[in-house]
């Protein structure tokens, strides 16, 4: 009966060995906490006011910069010189050092129709930000995204913009 016992522990030793392990290696990777989407942005030389409040989420792949952002649903707000730009809940794209491309979810409201930002670049000479649709560009000053603004939510809220975010995004 003893060597049934002890089988049973020689089993059991390399399974609980295995555990302790997996175990201590969670916990030395949780003493390095994630960075916030907002931080790997200014990681990859953007101010993060790029990107509005509301981030609930985000991947990335260093291999090819490959990210996704998720945001809590749909927002909107309106910027300096009277564009409204919507972030849809999923924004995906790939970055790297001072440029963001093939990016999707973002638009600004032009014209009376909607136009999706495909491509955001840092001009590190002039400190300067080039957003562009398509073949159209358009640049502002990198201060002007220093904080992220508010974002109104589709279909609720008080249907208003925060007084504070309109212009903080100026695009």
């Amino acid at each position: 009966m003893a060597t049934a016992t002890t089988c049973r522990l020689v089993l059991l030793l390399p399974l609980l060995s295995l555990l302790l392990l997996h175990t201590v290696s969670a916990f030395d990777s949780g003493n390095q906490p994630q960075p916030s989407a907002y931080e790997m942005l200014e990681g990859f030389g953007f101010p993060r006011g790029i990107l509005p409040e509301g981030v609930t989420g985000y991947t990335y792949r260093p291999s090819d910069g490959a990210f996704e952002v998720f945001m809590g649903g749909d927002c909107e707000f309106e910027v300096d010189g009277g564009y409204r730009l919507t972030y849809r809940r999923r924004i995906s794209g790939n970055v790297e050092g001072g440029s963001i491309r093939n990016l999707g979810g973002v638009s600004v409201r032009m014209f009376l129709f909607n136009w999706g930002i495909d491509r955001v670049v840092m001009e590190d000479a002039d400190r300067r930000l080039m957003f562009y649709v398509g073949p159209i560009s358009q640049a502002f000053p990198a201060d002007n995204f220093v904080q992220s603004p508010q974002c109104r939510r589709h279909g609720g809220g008080n249907g208003g913009v925060d007084a504070a975010a309109v212009g903080m995004a100026a695009m």
